[in-house]
């Protein structure tokens, strides 16, 4: 924590551990208020949920626990890890919503921003398709009939 800088975020891996918390209020509020990180993702479950839910402070983790953090090591610093059994390496961007977490290797930034400005385009006119009401959905159909996709409904009535 000590080596974290302001608008980083702490990526921590934790082998899947969930007998003991990774971190709790104490050390989330040092990155927090001290070290001015912009975020935590934890491969393993926090402690202090209802005080850490308060803040306006984005932490996900993979649940909770009242077993306090094991503190005596071993660990190891700007090391490429597994978090969520996504590889991680240090400078990776890490962008985060209510909806996840997403890892993008610096070197394929340019590349994903350009993709997902696509994408988002393509979305964002499907659902200005549905709501006008103008949405073509005839590729739902033909998936199903590639597939072989059978309606059994008949098979109930009695």
């Amino acid at each position: 924590m000590n080596y974290c800088n302001e608008g980083d975020v702490l990526v921590v891996s934790n082998e899947e551990d969930s007998t003991r918390s990774l971190m709790g209020e104490v050390m989330m509020a040092y990155l927090y208020l001290q070290k001015k990180i912009a975020g935590i993702v934890l491969d393993g479950p926090i402690r202090d949920i209802d005080e850490i839910g308060k803040w306006d402070f984005p932490v996900y983790c993979t649940g909770t626990t009242p077993g306090g953090p094991y503190k005596e090591g071993p660990g190891e610093l700007n090391v490429p890890i597994s978090c969520g059994g996504i590889s991680v390496n240090p400078g990776d961007i890490i962008l985060a919503d209510p909806d996840g977490v997403i890892v993008i290797p610096r070197k394929d930034a340019a590349t994903v921003l350009e993709d997902a400005k696509k994408f988002q385009a393509a979305d964002e006119g499907k659902l200005e398709k549905t709501r006008q009401g103008t949405i073509n959905r005839d590729w739902v159909f033909k998936s199903l009939e590639a597939k072989e996709f059978e309606i059994l409904d008949e098979v109930y009535d009695a």
